[in-house]
């Protein structure tokens, strides 16, 4: 947990929640829903953690075209508050929720090298996971792997 100026630890915490996940596919594509609810509270007075959205939801389209693996990925996160009330700071900042989309592509070049690449926040969306500190616009992945 971070206050203004540095971290702390939490002596103990507890994290209550439930997560579903739903697979199915309608013809040639596959979806994968997962929400997810959490409730974190500090043991020693019960506030919710620091930036922990209690609503989450992603849901990924994935589908097979001339040996391409093509996945897009949406991603929701629920408003959270970037600080608890504390001695180190009585001010409670509210962080709104944001999505984010990504497209993933792979391709096996041959049944030992496959290719693949990633761009992250596709539609360049700004949000904050911390107060004041900006996250990364879009983002550009390329890996391979070799087996043998």
């Amino acid at each position: 947990v971070t206050f203004e100026g540095g971290y702390y630890n939490e002596k103990a915490v507890t994290l209550k929640g439930i997560e579903a996940t739903a697979d199915f596919d309608t013809s040639f594509i596959h979806h994968q829903i997962t929400l997810g609810y959490l409730d974190a509270r500090r043991d020693s007075d019960g506030e919710t953690l620091a930036r922990r959205a209690r609503e989450q939801a992603k849901y990924q389209l994935g589908l097979t075209v001339y040996d391409f693996d093509i996945d897009v990925i949406y991603q929701y996160y629920g408003k959270r508050y970037d600080n608890n009330t504390s001695e180190y700071s009585s001010v409670q900042r509210r962080l709104p929720s944001y999505s984010t989309v990504d497209l993933a592509v792979s391709y096996p070049v041959t049944s030992q090298l496959t290719v693949r690449g990633r761009i992250a926040n596709l539609f360049d969306k700004d949000y904050e996971t911390v107060y004041g500190y900006q996250t990364p616009g879009t983002e550009y992945y390329l890996s391979a792997s070799y087996s043998f």
